[in-house]
């Protein structure tokens, strides 16, 4: 096997490495991820020499392009393209931090990174027709409305759905959200209100990001009820062992939980495709109604031009033209 320009020689198994060198470089929940896409890339190598060649990771690109999975429901999918570029991505993040502890050369890291990931223009067919669903407030009501609240679990599902719904936090931040990030304060208009201090993506320093008073008070009982039951944690949503109420944890819920709950109740209702990143995109457009400024400030994205291309879905206002000539 052999790579322009560069020749690796095996590694002796005490420079091999895992996903554990990022640490306190990326989120809990970013390391998660790039442990899982690192292990599917060392098994597709096969062994380790072959993982340390930029070629098998153009291969493996080719090999997800190709490749299909099976969804919940029985059919076979193909990877969008941002799901394969978010693969390489994870891998050539590994090979610079590799790098940058001594592990492999820094040419090695840098051939990691000239392996180009997947252009979205080019693959038109590739793009999932439901990747972002508008959510109309009527429907965001009644999903809110779906939980059983006379259970514990529902008190949590509901203040979930809260938190989502009036904060616009991605997913990952939801489900490790801890009682001290939240805080009641005023702003610079002098208006008070609650708040969650969450770093976003990228960020090291935690940013004040406005509750609803709503979500505040659900994740109030639903804290009541967890007490209760004997639970103590410094996390907001942590779950249950068992079905409904049985086996309660201190341990926070998994994305995958959360995900599995949000389209539970939106298909409850009658809504399909709905994601948890629909909810912070539901955010992003009502506030963006008012100013975008708010939806960028709420989101925590450094450039408005972000907000601006992927979170406001305002359709076509007829009617604004009448009055032009």
């Amino acid at each position: 096997m052999t790579t322009t320009a560069i020749s690796i020689t095996a590694l002796a198994p005490a420079q091999r490495f895992d996903t554990s060198i990022l640490a306190g470089t990326k989120s809990p929940g970013t390391l998660e991820q790039y442990k899982l896409h690192f292990s599917f890339y060392l098994a597709f190598a096969g062994d380790w020499q072959a993982a340390m060649q930029p070629a098998t990771l153009a291969r493996w690109r080719q090999r997800l392009y190709e490749a299909s999975w099976t969804a919940a429901d029985g059919s076979p999918r193909r990877y969008s393209v941002n799901s394969i570029n978010q693969r390489l991505a994870a891998i050539r993040g590994v090979m610079a931090e590799a790098a940058q502890q001594g592990y492999i050369p820094h040419e090695t890291a840098e051939a990691f990174r000239h392996v180009k990931g997947l252009k979205v223009a080019a693959n038109k067919e590739r793009r999932n027709a439901h990747a972002r669903t508008r959510i109309s407030r009527d429907e965001m009501r009644a999903i809110i409305d779906a939980p059983n609240t006379t259970t514990a679990a529902g008190k949590m599902h509901r203040a979930l759905l809260l938190t989502l719904a009036t904060v616009g936090l991605r997913i990952s931040e939801a489900v490790t959200l801890q009682q001290d990030q939240l805080e009641w304060g005023t702003d610079d208009d002098g208006k008070q209100g609650w708040m969650a201090h969450v770093a976003g993506k990228g960020q090291a320093d935690a940013k004040p990001r406005a509750m609803g008073k709503e979500a505040k008070v659900a994740i109030d009982e639903w804290l009541q009820a967890r007490q209760a039951l004997g639970i103590g944690s410094p996390y907001i949503f942590t779950g249950f062992a068992g079905r409904g109420d049985r086996q309660p944890s201190n341990k926070p819920i998994t994305r995958q939980s959360a995900w599995e709950m949000v389209q539970r109740y939106a298909t409850a209702v009658g809504l399909e495709h709905i994601k948890p990143h629909d909810f912070r995109r539901y955010v992003g457009t009502q506030l963006a109604k008012q100013d975008i400024r708010l939806a960028q400030n709420q989101l925590g994205h450094k450039r408005i031009e972000t907000t601006a291309q992927n979170y406001v879905l305002d359709g076509v206002r007829l009617g604004i033209t009448d009055d032009l000539v």
